[in-house]
Formats: structure tokens, C-alpha cells, sequence
């Protein structure tokens, strides 16, 4: 049982410290926007942008282990865990973030060898009915995973 707690605390701080990290980026960029103003200051955006950027390659990584907990739980359901075209796409989506149906498709060929645009995007609508995708509607709609709250 303790394992289980260390698990589920160690999402939410995976969750804290992008929280963090998103804070520290938006006041890195407040603090470059202000040091470009000022003519006298350019050198210092300089060592400001780097330091954004430095903060920024690890909110990548904290982003993908939130989907992939997150995937974790979907992926524990019988309905999904019996359906491997289902449990490609959740996998596809963890992995990758956001993708529209030809790239889910590329994905889940890519795991399995084959897939039909068709039976993928029937797929795609059921998980979506079922909660666990969501519709980003745009130019080209792109799916993505559900943020679950810490069970």
C-alpha cells in the first residue's frame, strides 16, 4: 500500500514541478521583454534568453511523464486494456501529445503493423465518447489525452 501512495504523490509533484518551471519561464520572459527595452541592457537578455531556454528543455520531459501516468491509468481499464487498437492509440497520444487522425493512424501502423484511417477514427470518436480523448478543434483537429485527476 505505501508504494501505491509514493506512486500517486510522485505524479503530483512530477505536476508541481512543471507547474514551477512554467512559473520560472513566464517571469524569464517578463524579465527578457523588460531588459530589451532598455537599449543599456541587451547583453543581459542575452544571458536571460539562455537561461530560458535552459529551463525549458526540461519541461518537455516533465510533460511527456505526466501522459504517460496519465495513459497509465486509462490503459488499466478492462474495456481498453482487451482493445489493442485502443491501447495503441492511447500509447500513440502519450508518447507524441496531440496528433490528428492521419498521424494517430501513422502511429498505430507504425506499433502494429496495420491500421485503417477508418477503423481508427471509429475508435478515436469511442474513446472520446467514453471521456478519455478530447477534440482540439482548429485548422486540423488533433486529439489528446484526458488529464485525470490524481485517483
Amino acid at each position: 500500500m505505501p508504494d501505491y501512495r509514493r506512486k500517486e504523490k510522485s505524479g503530483s509533484n512530477v505536476e508541481n514541478l512543471s507547474k514551477k518551471l512554467d512559473e520560472i519561464i513566464t517571469r524569464l520572459d517578463l524579465l527578457e521583454k523588460m531588459i530589451l527595452e532598455n537599449p543599456e541592457n541587451r547583453a543581459a537578455a542575452a544571458a536571460v534568453g539562455l537561461a530560458r531556454l535552459s529551463v525549458g528543455v526540461y519541461g518537455e520531459p516533465l510533460k511527456l511523464a505526466e501522459r504517460l501516468k496519465n495513459a497509465e491509468r486509462y490503459l488499466r481499464r478492462k474495456q481498453i486494456a482487451q482493445d489493442e487498437i485502443s491501447r495503441c492509440i492511447i500509447q500513440a497520444l502519450a508518447v507524441k501529445g496531440a496528433l490528428n487522425i492521419s498521424a494517430i493512424t501513422r502511429q498505430v501502423t507504425g506499433m502494429r503493423g496495420k491500421a485503417s484511417r477508418r477503423i481508427i477514427r471509429e475508435r478515436v470518436k469511442k474513446l472520446q465518447d467514453e471521456g478519455v480523448l478530447s477534440k482540439n478543434d482548429g485548422k486540423v483537429p488533433t486529439y489528446e489525452l484526458v488529464k485525470q485527476a490524481d485517483q
